[in-house]
């Protein structure tokens, strides 16, 4: 087994997310792999040419043990749960959560649910992460009902040659959760249809190399423009399990410049994966067969 998949699936938790934790340990079991619940807490106080530095009560110490420990009932209830370790930890969320992703295969966390006041104050956490974490993350919005995400995997992608990394990433979800995969094929607005052939052709020439990879995968394609990336994804994340893009990067093509808004559009969770991921290792094609859907 290559190092990355050594490596544990982390969740960060806050406040009692069953459904959240419930995800994580999926994800944690069909990667055969560590899970380990991060939790973080505490109040940041800085003064002016000083260092920064974070306290805590013991109220604060005992509720973020309840956390955990509410975390820790979720895993224990279900059926071949992976082994866990609990963290609680002082600090500022982003650099902690970052810190720990550092050693991770996959970073779980839950969609950003705040006002534009804290936005405004870069309170935005998923937001943040799932443009800079150093391994993919998975963004699950509040679903109470995990069996009610069905209908497999979507990936969104453009001509862009650096849509290997989230087809990598959405080839092998769709394999280990034996789902389809549907690939949303975004082209800029206003082709003519000429174009919009060459572009299919394209494309299909790049989905048959991966199917030969994944040869259990039963993929289709839907072409939409890149002035409705947002609203086709989201809606096609009404009838999937997740829903994949790339990571936001400074040249950013339609569907990067859409993924932090896809963080808080989507009814399913996203997987934001960025591009050097699968370069060296690979995630181990695993099937539970007693997973969650």
């Amino acid at each position: 087994m290559s190092d990355s998949l050594k490596k544990p699936v982390v969740v960060a938790v806050k406040g009692e997310k069953s459904t959240l934790v419930r995800y994580a340990a999926d994800e944690a079991r069909r990667r055969r792999t560590e899970l380990v619940v991060v939790h973080v807490y505490g109040v940041i106080l800085a003064e002016v040419g000083a260092v920064v530095s974070t306290t805590a009560s013991p109220h604060d110490d005992a509720e973020a043990q309840a956390v955990l420990d509410a975390a820790k009932k979720v895993i224990d209830s279900q059926p071949d749960a992976p082994s866990a370790r609990f963290i609680r930890e002082l600090g500022s969320a982003i650099e902690v959560i970052e810190q720990h992703a550092t050693d991770a295969q996959l970073l779980v966390i839950g969609a950003d649910e705040i006002s534009w006041f804290e936005r405004m104050l870069g309170g935005a956490i998923a937001r943040y992460l799932a443009g800079h974490a150093p391994c993919p993350v998975i963004v699950v919005p509040p679903i109470h009902d995990l069996s009610a995400l069905y209908g497999g995997v979507c990936v969104a992608i453009d001509d862009d040659a650096r849509a290997a990394a989230p087809l990598r990433f959405a080839f092998e979800q769709a394999s280990a959760r034996e789902s389809r995969l549907i690939v949303l094929h975004v082209v800029p607005e206003g082709l003519k249809t000429p174009e919009v052939d060459a572009e299919r052709v394209s494309v299909a020439e790049v989905l048959a190399g991966w199917g030969e990879q994944f040869p259990d995968v039963v993929v289709t394609t839907r072409v939409v423009s890149d002035d409705e990336v947002v609203s086709a994804a989201a809606r096609a994340s009404e009838e999937s399990e997740l829903l994949v893009v790339g990571r936001p990067r400074r040249d950013l093509t339609a569907i990067r410049a859409a993924t932090p808004r896809l963080t808080r559009a989507t009814h399913c969770p996203l997987a934001v994966v960025g591009e050097g991921y699968g370069t060296v290792d690979r995630f181990a094609r695993t099937v539970d067969a007693g997973r969650t859907r």
